[in-house]
């Protein structure tokens, strides 16, 4: 195999968001595929459509082909890992792994995405969302009422200016629910002066930063202080036919996402470890295997 300067998708994480993380929830096994298991555990108290976060990537796949019988539902993977390291004549179908579940329930523009942890953790539901426009206008306060129904008061409501400085226009709607990883609300002041990094979308992987990772550098990533990667985060947008003020006016589409932000990072960390890992051996066999040859060569 000849080897390049070859790069690995993955889905972000950071030993810094670990820090943070541990400090709400600790958990000795943080960034770990046992630590991983463990928060997949307590994380189902959010769903969207019936998919919830923590839930097996099986049950997820299956609970979708059942309750979408014709939809068309398809699997992102990443690619061979080995591909980090060289490039690869042909892909290993051992070493891809499905990323993220993509769904068209009701043709063009309706969308469920689930997006996935990856090996050596076990691979459940890390972030799931549903994008749809309205065959007909719905008004806004009803849509805003079902949430609140479902998942409660919201943490930050439509007055809200994302930002502080962006003019408020009332072309869309956002809302946003915070949980700490046990499902307890978290007050708004925690976060308040950096709202906005906290809002995301339903695209790419499932909202998640990607990164990059090539043989030799390290797995852990430093410098963040978003507090939002310590918490489970859900976003509505809504968006609306003409600028209104409050949760009045008439619907076109809107977009539900959830993410367990610490669910990602254990499980990305616990994959950039397995990736280390895997790079050193490969170096190890690369040595072994040099030792073994040119004794022999004539001068």
């Amino acid at each position: 195999m000849k080897r390049i300067c070859s790069l690995l998708l993955v889905s972000f994480a950071v030993a810094a968001v670990g820090t943070i993380a541990l400090a709400q929830n600790p958990l000795l096994n943080f960034g770990t595929p046992q630590g991983t298991n463990a928060l997949a555990a307590s994380a189902g108290f959010i769903d969207i459509l019936g998919i919830k976060l923590g839930m097996p990537a099986e049950e997820a796949l299956a609970t979708l082909k059942k309750n979408y019988p014709a939809a068309k539902i398809s699997l992102e993977r990443t690619p061979d890992y080995e591909s980090a390291w060289f490039r690869i004549e042909r892909e290993n179908p051992a070493h891809k792994w499905a990323y993220m579940i993509e769904v068209d329930p009701n043709g063009p523009g309706d969308k469920i995405y689930a997006g996935l942890t990856l090996p050596p953790s076990k691979q459940v539901v890390t972030g799931v969302g549903r994008q749809s426009f309205l065959k007909e206008p719905v008004a806004v306060e009803n849509i805003v009422a079902s949430l609140r129904k479902k998942y409660g008061q919201e943490t930050y409501g439509v007055d809200y200016r994302m930002g502080g400085v962006a003019p408020f226009d009332g072309s869309s709607k956002q809302l946003l629910w915070i949980f700490d990883p046990q499902g307890n609300p978290v007050k708004p002041d925690v976060v308040s002066k950096n709202a906005t990094i906290c809002t995301t979308g339903v695209s790419g992987d499932m909202g998640a930063p990607r990164v990059t990772l090539d043989k030799g550098r390290p797995y852990d990533r430093a410098g963040s202080n978003n507090l939002c990667w310590s918490y489970v985060v859900l976003n509505a947008l809504i968006q609306v036919q003409y600028p209104t003020q409050g949760i009045t006016g008439q619907a076109t589409s809107f977009t539900v996402v959830a993410f367990d932000w610490p669910l990602i990072t254990s499980g990305a960390n616990a994959l950039y470890a397995f990736l280390d890992q895997r790079g050193r051996e490969l170096a190890n066999k690369e040595a072994q295997d040099a030792k073994k040859r040119g004794g022999e060569l004539k001068y």
